[in-house]
């Protein structure tokens, strides 16, 4: 083969080899990455990132300003001669921390160099040029506390406050990326917990503003297999007791309650509401029954053990006549019957 044929003939490992396709992130994924604030948190890290010996700085800087906020204000007044010397002394301390925590060189630079180089903090201070220029001059004091100590106390204090503002901005400045990584992490918490209150609400409202099932027994005619006592539920009171029922039979064998539903009628469930004040156990073992003919019945569901409401469900049937009979000789009494599709 000449040389020209072989350069256009492409090689094994030219045909193979193929660009993979990206995997594009997934719906679930974006929404994991909102509720975590994942870019926001990364971002957040990477400006928060600092060695063990950055936290250490900070630390003392944070300290070294706590105290002179005690000492500039001691509570005996006779304390307050020297205290804004030694004060400002503790301020540019804090101040020299907090901006070596930046640089994390281990060798201590030059206060006024740290200084020169925080632009930030610079910026951030918005003062003159002068007053600027007076911090930098502060800085460079080898011992400043006994320098301002030959002061007028006004410039005791103005060079005390001057470094204060100094000290808290730099501290400020140096913590803001990490109350960032706070603030976002209440953020996702919040997002958790008002999504968790949102549909809990959704679900509330919907169980509140879900429909009622039609009870295909309302209106409907009923009758029992004998009555001791004319019932009046609407008053709560039956035989002259304060109760709900709405019928009462006769102590008798296999005593019953049946609805007349109208016509073949399908539905697969019922609710039935015991005698609340007094002998639960006379209803039982309650044996639900159905008809099309009103003779003819057959059983579909039974209560064994002694219920306050009893909720029967079943795969559907279609029959005219409803039949609720105790299996034994007893009263039979009941507040309520309803029938569900």
């Amino acid at each position: 083969m000449s040389q020209t044929e072989s350069e256009t003939v492409p090689s094994a490992s030219a045909q193979t080899v193929s660009t993979p396709p990206r995997v594009r992130s997934g719906f679930l994924r974006k929404v994991v990455d909102w509720y975590t604030c994942r870019s926001q948190r990364e971002k957040a890290l990477a400006a928060a990132s600092a060695s063990p010996r950055a936290h250490e700085l900070l630390a003392r800087a944070k300290a070294a300003f706590a105290t002179a906020v005690l000492l500039n204000e001691p509570a005996d007044p006779a304390r307050r001669e020297l205290a804004s010397a030694h004060s400002a002394a503790l301020y540019a301390e804090a101040l020299v921390w907090a901006l070596w925590s930046f640089q994390e060189t281990v060798q201590a630079p030059k206060p006024e160099d740290l200084f020169d180089g925080a632009a930030q903090v610079v910026r951030e201070l918005a003062l003159p040029e002068e007053r600027i220029a007076e911090i930098r001059r502060l800085l460079a004091v080898q011992r400043l506390a006994i320098d301002l100590a030959d002061r007028p106390p006004p410039e005791r204090d103005a060079a005390a406050l001057l470094l204060k503002r100094a000290a808290l901005v730099a501290i400020d400045v140096r913590e803001r990326p990490l109350r960032v990584l706070d603030g976002l992490t209440l953020v996702a918490f919040a997002r958790v917990v008002l999504t968790v209150l949102f549909l809990g609400a959704l679900v509330g409202a919907a169980i509140v503003l879900k429909p009622e099932k039609p009870n295909l027994a309302a209106g409907k005619r009923w009758s029992a297999s004998s009555a001791m006592f004319e019932c009046h539920p609407a008053q709560a009171e039956c035989g002259g007791a304060k109760t709900r029922i709405f019928f009462h039979t006769k102590e008798e064998q296999d005593p019953w309650l049946m609805y007349d539903l109208g016509a073949k009628t399908t539905f697969s469930s019922m609710r039935v509401e015991n005698r609340q004040d007094a002998v639960l156990d006379r209803a039982v073992p309650l044996v639900l029954e159905v008809s099309d003919d009103g003779a003819h019945f057959h059983e579909i569901a039974r209560r064994d053990t002694e219920f306050s409401t009893w909720k029967p469900s079943f795969p559907p049937v279609t029959a005219r006549y409803v039949r609720l009979r105790v299996a034994r000789r007893s009263i039979l009494h009941l507040e309520e019957v309803d029938i569900y599709r």
